[in-house]
């Protein structure tokens, strides 16, 4: 009741970052218009990539009928940016759900009836696939971030749906390799601490905390939610020697952090899925960080080889020791390795690429 409470009063005071739209961005696709619900790091990325406009309940048969985009691209969003789409999109429990989800349907029916094709995005499959089911049966077509739940979408969507992977992305513009300049023995981790769920992800964290004190290593965490009330309940991190919580740095900015760090810590809420991985491990091998991150199947498949994936405490605690000291020419050129291999596969020209192949435009 309390925490509930206190994500109320946080969603009313938190100030919710903005996106520049409707720019005209070089690159293959700058002349693409594309109508978005999404969260900040989607839409953020996606207007360095192509013409954005941000769509909210008010706004969007304005935005469709004069504006007159290409595609209408909806992601996987509790909240949606600004927190306009809470509760439209995800299914709630019957206790918290405030009211019955319909303008997200009629937006979709409205840009259809318009003549422009709408795109569906799991981003956040397959913990959430029910979450997020009902909404993707109205669109043309559909995309999820993880391999093993196309059979799932192809079972309960219209034969006539398509249903492809579409790995998560990263932006180049923002997440770049641009040499080796380790100013900080330290460790860096940009992201949250969820004391509720995720509890596999929760554990890796405690064991790195705890290997970092093993190690004497410093650890900073730059936390995403540090800004909201509830971070005081929910998000909390624990009380650890050698951790210390600072602030959220803008997404345009870690880039600046993971070039600065000795380690930059990475952790994958899924684990289990050959496509799925965190934003977060691409830009770090993007900017030529050393990472270091949690065991997974895509990380295996895609990733191995440009980063230290730690099972143990003891792996972590003999990895920092060293990584103290600086870092080998061997961690320089797995890291380099790894900053060329998603600059030629995972940008979000290339996944915008693939919509291309899809939807067709």
């Amino acid at each position: 009741m309390i925490g509930r409470a206190i994500r109320a009063l946080g969603a009313r005071v938190y100030t919710h970052p903005t996106v520049s739209e409707d720019g005209k961005p070089a690159g293959q696709f700058g002349q693409l218009k594309v109508a978005l619900v999404s969260d900040y790091f989607t839409a953020d990325c996606l207007s360095a990539e192509c013409s954005i406009r941000i769509l909210n309940p008010r706004n969007y048969e304005e935005v469709i009928s004069s504006w007159k985009p290409d595609l209408l691209f909806v992601e996987s969003v509790f909240h949606g940016l600004g927190g306009a789409w809470r509760y439209e999109l995800a299914k709630q429990s019957r206790l918290i759900r405030l009211r019955t989800p319909r303008t997200i349907y009629k937006l979709v029916q409205f840009a259809k009836d318009q003549g422009v094709p709408t795109v569906f995005w799991n981003k956040d499959d397959g913990a959430y696939f029910e979450h997020f089911i009902d909404v993707a049966k109205a669109f043309d077509y559909v995309f999820t971030t993880d391999s093993d739940c196309l059979p799932r979408y192809r079972a309960r969507l219209s034969p006539d749906v398509p249903v492809n992977t579409l790995s998560m992305p990263y932006q180049p513009a923002f997440h770049s390799f641009t040499g080796f300049d380790f100013t900080r023995k330290e460790g860096c981790f940009t992201g949250s601490y969820y004391r509720r769920i995720l509890s596999e992800r929760r554990r890796f964290l405690d064991m790195i905390f705890g290997a970092c004190e093993d190690a004497q290593m410093h650890l900073n965490a730059y936390d995403r939610n540090h800004d909201r009330l509830s971070r005081h309940i929910e998000f909390r991190f624990p009380r650890s020697t050698h951790l210390q919580v600072h602030g959220q740095v803008p997404h345009r900015e870690t880039g600046r952090i993971y070039k600065e760090h000795v380690m930059c810590l990475n952790v994958n809420s899924v684990t289990d899925s050959d496509t799925m991985c965190s934003r977060r491990l691409l830009e770090i091998l993007a900017s030529g960080g050393i990472a270091v991150t949690n065991p997974g199947r895509a990380v295996d498949r895609y990733f191995r080889d440009f980063c230290h994936v730690v099972h143990s405490r003891e792996q972590a605690s003999e990895l920092f020791a060293r990584l103290r000291r600086g870092p080998s020419a061997q961690d320089c050129e797995r890291a380099a390795a790894g900053a060329a291999y998603v600059r030629q596969f995972h940008t979000w020209e290339h996944r915008l690429q693939e919509l291309a192949d899809v939807v067709g435009f």
